[in-house]
């Protein structure tokens, strides 16, 4: 069987995929595809017979899933058992059968079946992705199970940093992010960065590693939810929001003003708090009153300008708060 694209003015191919099939019931017989919006299709009509015929013109309607017919034979064709006259024409569906004769018996049947649309996901934009951004800094491997330290937002495999979580809270106060070192408040399984290493994986299957180093991993990985971290214990939390007053006191407070009045304000029991960008300490976000929050230079948050500002020096808390030293003006 072939197809000819038609002549007429304004035929233009949809683009190099087919956009529909004419499916004979008889499977002797190969699908006939339709690539152009409007094509001329010149095949066999009947199984007795390899003579080729142009019976019918095809054009593709507006939007998806239907087609206009337009009998081009010197007979009566059938579609969905109606009667096309010749020159007629008729709108057809997926699925519309049509038979390129005036009765059933002696010509072959088809099936007009539109193809699905693509695939949405091969449209999208295909983005470049070094490996080398996609390793744990702790095995220097492409992550494995990722989750994701926060504040940082740096990544790691779940078992290299459910090791490094244990060992951390036997002999430190806080667990800090083996990248950076920044006290680490919340960590949770990243599954959008799951999906691009398991792509990377499968682009460069060299980068995998031995299933037997994968399940030494595994084994040590604890965190399966968002966890909130605390000084010798975690909680599971649903969301990613300040911690109630009752998982404050069970997290050795970080902000003084958590655990008591200074200056005459308390953080409220769902107040929002800013780390500090030098010592890493907590300090409750107040933005509906004047006082400083930021270093003047940087803008990064500076609790020794929030401090300076409530009386609170370096010293007088067992939290982090920066030393006045540290509030002076470079000059």
């Amino acid at each position: 069987m072939t197809t000819e694209s038609g002549q007429s003015s304004g035929s233009k191919p949809s683009d190099d995929e087919a956009w529909a099939k004419l499916v004979p019931l008889d499977t002797r017989f190969s699908d006939i595809e339709i690539r152009c919006n409007d094509m001329v299709i010149c095949s066999e009509i009947k199984p007795s017979s390899s003579e080729r015929h142009e019976w019918c013109r095809i054009t593709k309607n507006l939007g998806q899933g239907s087609a206009t017919l337009h009998n081009k034979s010197s007979d009566a064709i059938l579609v969905d058992e109606a009667i096309i006259p010749k020159d007629g024409a008729v709108d057809i569906m997926s699925g519309s059968e049509i038979v390129p004769g005036p009765g059933g018996q002696g010509y072959l049947q088809y099936r007009f079946t539109v193809m699905p649309a693509p695939d949405s996901r091969s449209q999208l934009l295909k983005i470049s992705i070094d490996p080398d951004h996609a390793k744990c800094s702790i095995c220097l491997n492409v992550w494995h199970d990722v989750v994701t330290a926060a504040p940082c937002l740096h990544n790691f495999c779940n078992g290299c940093f459910s090791e490094w979580m244990r060992r951390s809270e036997a002999r430190h106060q806080h667990v800090l992010c083996p990248q950076c070192r920044t006290t680490v408040q919340f960590v949770g399984r990243n599954h959008f960065l799951q999906n691009i290493q398991e792509d990377i994986l499968k682009a460069d299957t060299g980068l995998r590693r031995p299933a037997e180093d994968l399940a030494v991993l595994d084994s040590s990985s604890s965190i399966q939810s968002n966890l909130i971290i605390g000084s010798k214990r975690k909680r599971r939390f649903s969301t990613l929001v300040s911690p109630t007053l009752e998982e404050r006191d069970s997290l050795r407070l970080q902000c003084p003003q958590c655990a008591a009045t200074i200056g005459g304000y308390r953080c409220e029991r769902h107040g929002a708090h800013l780390q500090c960008h030098l010592c890493r300490g907590m300090m409750p976000n107040r933005t509906n009153f004047q006082v400083p929050l930021h270093c003047m230079g940087c803008d990064r948050p500076f609790c020794g300008a929030y401090w300076s500002s409530q009386n609170v020096t370096h010293g007088e808390s067992s939290t982090p708060v920066c030393s006045r030293d540290t509030f002076r003006p470079v000059g």
